[in-house]
């Protein structure tokens, strides 16, 4: 770059942080509304959103990211040429919280600024014409529109990023920016992969706890208080190699996922389903045993807000697509809960049956359930008895990031991960397991028929 180029860059990079510092506001949770910091590691920040079209940022917690990056789309809104500027979060929750933000900083702005911006219940509208628009990153969110730019916060939590990133690609390939921020979430995310690549040629940056002149030894020693070790470097210091506090640790890709897809033939073995009801999102799986053991998923399916009739088409058309007979499918293991009556008189496992599901459940401990398909990625003596295959992302997704809930010895209730987890436990539960007493290794592994 020339001497004019470098000083024509530096220029706008100062006219961009020094608008923020001038007019923007924040909230802060013990001060109120204060004046945009002027921290040197944010003016670092800015002056790299500045220099990459595409930027994959990963922090350590509190950082202020979040609110100098959603500053920044404010400035870009009222200085660049008009364009949509997508705000993505990883549920509405989150987007209700950027909004929130967004008002904070608009609210408190000069008139001069103020009068210029509408804003309303899902989007900011500019007297130029450009908006910006929070949004749940979902896998439409931006093929519905043609984004300037895009935002996406806690990349590395999002169900199926891969999917959105996918579908967000083309947008950015048309020259769209891209800001994708997190903390670190394990290695299995599209943002591990995309910040750790050193040939994509996105622009890379690190917000560590160390640059924030308010982070001395008082407070870090406050901060790890209360805080594994693992969760402490995943948080704090960046750290990509810790997923803390997963139910089903012994779960390794490279061990329990095929190379290819699998094709079921009837003639290879029983064919199982698992569903979970789950009401808002219900979730079915599909695996078939092998004579030598082996329960292999091999397909899935997961419901938004979807009734028994939709999942019991789903069940139907993914069925057909593999050429699957009801009389091909040995049992469907389901949710015990499901046998209660509905508001309409019949219980879902009643309007399943009608249909001539072959449907089979039990009460049984969540704990017991668990553990058996512990035992089915892993026995004691490191046999493994349940495989993946690599088309059923979503349920790897749920498995990878299953999580125990604190302070009790069960896994938490998130009502993201748990419906597919659920459906998996169902099918081992109802298919394999006994009475303690007259366990044998075959029949928990599944080895025998």
């Amino acid at each position: 770059m020339s001497k004019t180029g470098k000083k024509s860059r530096d220029v706008q990079q100062h006219i961009a942080f020094d608008w923020l510092a001038e007019n923007i506001r924040t909230l802060d949770a013990t001060r109120g509304i204060i004046p945009f910091p002027q921290y040197p590691f944010l003016r670092e920040l800015i002056s790299a959103l500045e220099e990459n079209r595409i930027l994959i940022v990963a922090k350590s917690r509190q950082m202020l990211a979040t609110w100098t990056i959603c500053a920044y789309t404010v400035y870009r809104l009222l200085h660049h040429k008009p364009g949509i500027y997508l705000l993505l979060s990883k549920g509405g929750r989150d987007t209700t919280e950027l909004l929130k933000r967004m008002r904070v900083m608009i609210s408190n702005l000069d008139e001069e600024y103020r009068e210029r911006l509408t804003v309303k219940a899902s989007e900011i509208v500019c007297d130029n014409g450009g908006r910006i628009i929070a949004l749940p990153a979902t896998e439409d969110a931006v093929r519905m529109h043609s984004p300037t730019g895009v935002f996406w916060d806690e990349m590395a939590f999002t169900p199926y990023a891969e999917a959105i990133w996918t579908s967000a690609k083309p947008a950015i390939d048309s020259g769209g920016s891209f800001i994708g921020v997190s903390t670190p979430n394990g290695t299995d995310n599209i943002f591990y992969e995309l910040f750790t690549d050193q040939k994509n040629g996105f622009g890379k940056h690190k917000m560590h706890y160390s640059r924030h002149p308010d982070r001395d030894g008082k407070w870090k020693r406050e901060a790890q208080r209360g805080l594994s070790e693992t969760k402490w470097k995943q948080e704090y210091e960046i750290d990509f190699d810790v997923l803390e506090n997963r139910v089903y640790s012994e779960f390794a890709p490279d061990l329990h996922v095929l190379n290819k897809s699998y094709i079921w033939d009837k003639n290879k073995g029983r064919t199982l389903r698992g569903i979970d009801f789950g009401y808002r999102h219900p979730f079915i799986i599909w695996a078939q045993l092998s004579p030598d053991g082996i329960l292999t998923v091999f397909d899935e399916w997961e419901g938004h807000n979807a009734t028994i009739e939709d999942l019991a088409m789903a069940m139907h058309r993914i069925d057909k697509r593999h050429g699957i007979k009801e009389t091909d499918v040995y049992r469907t293991g389901c949710d015990p809960a499901g046998a209660a009556k509905s508001d309409v008189g019949i219980s879902p496992v009643e309007r399943l049956l009608r249909q001539e599901i072959k449907l089979v459940y039990r009460s049984s401990e969540i704990m017991t359930g668990v553990d058996l398909v512990k035992s089915f990625l892993k026995d004691a003596t490191g046999h493994v008895s349940l495989k993946f295959s690599p088309n059923v992302k979503r349920t790897l997704y749920h498995l990878h990031h299953y999580r125990w809930d604190s302070g009790i010895d069960k896994p938490l209730k998130d009502d993201e991960h748990d419906h597919a987890m659920d459906a998996l436990r169902y099918m081992i539960i109802n298919n394999f397991w006994c009475d303690r007493k007259s366990w044998t290794g075959a029949k928990v592994a599944g080895a025998q028929w």
